[in-house]
């Protein structure tokens, strides 16, 4: 049984006349339900609206009557666990059903035949409002890429030691755990105002990281930078949502794709600058761009609030229907799975420690699988009705691998470059260009071929196929040291990517309705971040134990030492090794890296082939042309062009 959406209108004095007081037996319910039945007849016999005595309003034949607002009969009913909205009485397991947390007073609208969104057209203020999410992004991706060049000079001027990994995989956990978090309050306070508080989280974790003097200050500054980024992807992605129809989404999803390619492409290059300077850098420079952000959200972003709260009542009731221990149990299992992952660049798989933290984050993983489909759990923030369809488990699916690959491929080419090839952090931002920038071109023209033929199982095969045969060259061809090789290889890869990554959140969400968005998108930006997370532990881990397992090949037991206990990721630099005068030993170092990274392509490969057996699962379905959100842009920034079309 769905709730009722509430219409913005003028309170009328007819109706605080006739409100309803709260009651809190069963005999109360009764007597409101028939009250309600009575009115509903009396307007209808009038021809007059039921509910307003005071703007009589003639009723056509394709009307219906609505229920009274909620201020007739809104409330809980404690003692018999009965839930009383606009005066219809439903159960607490009815509510529960629901799909949204705005189950206060809502009002269940039908969409016309022809589409809410009907004659959907973009204007002025639309585009402004486009804008206003697009640099955020652009912040976000680029936090996300910088650190990669520039992670072995902030590793040996802060004596990261093994804690090096911990700059990325920090700043990734603290993104993803809260994003289906933000879905659940983005339905509670609204859009506007979560974007903008993002921004402000991730100009304060930018000014922690870049005044850093220890490992501790850093990891810090990531997790607060981590908790931004997070609420700026998943915020930006339900604004799109929002305001624009599934059928055309493509278009604008690939423009912010490409935006948040262009900053996975500008990080790397511009990390390798700033670690030839100042590696702070790399953080203050997002200060004031976050400023400038803020500004414009604060003039350009004009969006619905969909149901704001108007009491305080009404917003504890609400927030209390939060899954918090939900959101604890999941980011508990993942901070002992990656613990684990982490830790075993130090330690054996065999050792305890390892199994235990390792095993607890999968028990932990499982229970809270369990916990969001129990009865006990009445707004699971991974609700099971949004994987209700095998295509959206597909999507989903397909979702964790390609973050895995694309962050995981773009985090390990570095060292390769710097290591292999003898490059400076410069020219090995230089270097990963070809696969970043490949990936911003296609990401915009894969959007609109989305949009145009909705082949997006096509896509997905293709792009898998791609990057698969790029990881594949990787492995075959580990030991060459021709640039130009490698520049191919990874546009391979790139063009596989680029394919497939504005295609994923569509895919997920064309089974589903607009109402689920925040839902499904809350799980898609978590599942994506995972996906990401993991394609950086779980090579580390398994680049660690292969370096572990070669060391003893280099002669240098001074070298040895310098690389052991999980550091050779630090010292992947060309100056580091050339330290070293005898070039039998420099042999030997590369010789030991070029062996563990090819365990890590291996890794790659085999992801990028589980891919292309994924989109199999996937199904057909034609992108819809409707539009029907209560989220969407307000009406003054609609726009004025009535010709103007997509």
């Amino acid at each position: 049984m769905g709730l009722f959406q509430p219409r913005v209108r003028p309170t009328c004095r007819a109706e605080t006349d006739q409100e309803t007081t709260v009651h809190h037996d069963t005999d109360s319910v009764t007597e409101i339900e028939s009250e309600t039945e009575t009115l509903a007849r009396t307007s209808s016999d009038s021809g007059i609206d039921a509910r307003s005595d005071c703007c009589p309003t003639p009723i056509h034949d394709d009307d219906k009557i609505k229920p009274p607002p909620p201020s007739y009969a809104s409330f809980i009913s404690s003692k018999e666990k009965v839930v009383v909205i606009s005066a219809i009485p439903l159960t607490s397991s009815e509510c529960s059903s629901s799909s949204s947390l705005d189950s206060w007073d809502t009002e269940k609208e039908k969409p016309s035949p022809a589409g809410p969104s009907g004659g959907w057209r973009r204007g002025a203020g639309f585009w402004r409002c486009f804008t206003a999410v697009c640099i955020p992004i652009l912040l976000s991706a680029f936090e996300g890429s910088v650190v990669s060049t520039a992670l072995p000079t902030i590793s040996s001027s802060l004596n990261l030691g093994s804690n090096s990994s911990w700059v990325a995989t920090s700043f990734l956990l603290a993104s993803i755990v809260f994003q289906p978090l933000y879905g659940q309050l983005a339905d509670i306070c609204g859009r506007r105002p979560l974007m903008m508080a993002a921004v402000v989280i991730f100009g304060i974790g930018s000014a922690i990281s870049g005044w850093a003097d220890s490992s501790a200050v850093l990891i810090f500054g990531r997790v607060v930078q981590g908790m931004g980024s997070g609420g700026i992807d998943l915020f930006a992605e339900l604004i799109l949502c929002d305001i624009i129809p599934l059928q055309k989404r493509g278009h604008y999803v690939a423009i912010k794709a490409a935006v948040y390619a262009l900053g996975t492409t500008v990080g790397p290059l511009l990390g390798g600058v700033f670690a030839t300077m100042n590696w702070r850098w790399c953080f203050g420079i997002n200060i004031p761009i976050c400023l400038i952000a803020l500004i414009l959200m604060w003039f350009w972003l004009s969006l619905n609030n969909g149901n704001p709260s108007r009491t305080w009542r009404e917003l504890r009731f609400k927030v209390s229907q939060v899954d918090f221990l939900g959101i604890t149990v999941l980011t508990a299992s993942v901070i002992m799975m990656l613990f684990g992952f982490t830790s075993a660049a130090v330690s054996s798989w065999t050792s305890p420690p390892i199994l235990a933290f390792v095993g607890t984050g999968l028990l932990g993983i499982v229970a809270f699988a369990f916990w969001e489909r129990s009865d006990r759990c009445s707004h699971p923030i991974m609700a099971p009705h949004v994987f209700s369809n095998r295509t959206t488990i597909a999507a989903f699916a397909i979702t964790v691998i390609h973050g895995f690959i694309t962050y995981g491929f773009q985090f390990y080419l570095p060292p390769f470059f710097q290591v292999i090839l003898g490059s400076s952090p410069t020219q090995s931002g230089i270097l990963i260009l070809p696969c970043t920038l490949t990936i911003v071109i296609l990401a915009a023209l894969g959007g609109p071929l989305l949009a145009k033929f909705g082949r997006y199982r096509l896509m997905h095969r293709v792009g898998f196929v791609l990057m698969a045969a790029g990881l594949f060259l990787c492995v075959v061809y580990q030991q060459s040291t021709s640039t130009a090789l490698w520049i191919l290889f990874s546009f391979l890869v790139g063009i596989g990517s680029g394919i497939i990554v504005s295609t994923t959140l569509p895919t997920v969400l064309v089974q589903l309705t607009d109402k689920e968005n925040a839902a499904a998108t809350g799980s898609w930006a978590f599942l994506r971040g995972l996906g990401s997370l993991l394609g950086v532990a779980i090579p580390n881990a398994a680049f660690n134990a292969q370096f572990a397992a070669s060391i003893k090949t280099i002669d240098d037991a001074n070298a040895q030492d310098q690389l052991s206990n999980g550091q050779a990721y630090e010292h992947a630099s060309a100056s580091w090794i050339s330290a070293f005068g005898d070039p039998g030993v420099q042999d030997q170092i590369r010789a030991v890296f070029a062996s563990s990274l090819k365990l890590v392509w291996v890794i790659f490969l085999a992801m990028a082939l589980l891919g292309a057996a994924v989109t199999f699962l996937e199904r057909h379905v034609a992108l819809r042309k409707e539009l029907d959100s209560k989220f969407g842009l307000l009406e003054k920034t609609k726009a004025i062009s009535a010709g103007e079309k997509v």
